[in-house]
């Protein structure tokens, strides 16, 4: 759990910094919250509200914990054979493709005001912070990684 929510933990940084930059604090989760639970379709139209961020961060959250939970498993089987690792990172592009998959297919519009390198970046960060702490856990896996090739 702690794997999931350090990487649920890690993009909100990156999407507030964001959206200082463009001058509106919180409407990233507000956009993604209104796409997804009133299907709002024109940004132009979105009211900010703590509702609709809070809603979005408890999804966003699940599904991090749901993944964080996936990773370390796998990542527990890793220690006992080293090419679970490749499948790891696997899943990792794998969620990376997906969840610019379902914004593509559930709300491509938002293409126009977010911007794909926002969202690759903030899901690398996750992913980053997420591998640090699996691999912190789990030595052997960092250490049957490095010396794959021996």
């Amino acid at each position: 759990m702690l794997v999931g929510l350090a990487g649920a933990v890690a993009v909100a940084p990156w999407f507030f910094v964001y959206d200082l930059a463009e001058g509106t604090p919180f409407r990233t989760p507000a956009l993604l919250g209104a796409a997804l639970f009133e299907g709002l379709r024109d940004p132009a139209a979105l009211t900010i509200t703590l509702a609709l961020v809070l809603e979005y961060t408890v999804v966003h959250g699940l599904a991090f914990l749901a993944f964080g939970l996936v990773s370390a498993g796998l990542f527990a089987l890793a220690d006992d054979d080293r090419h679970v690792l490749f499948g790891m990172f696997m899943l990792f592009c794998c969620f990376e493709v997906a969840a610019l998959a379902s914004l593509a297919l559930l709300a491509s519009w938002l293409f126009d005001t977010l911007r794909p390198w926002a969202i690759i970046g903030a899901n690398v960060v996750a992913a980053l912070v997420m591998l640090g702490i699996l691999f912190r856990d789990h030595r052997t896996s960092l250490r049957q990684l490095l010396t794959s090739g021996e």
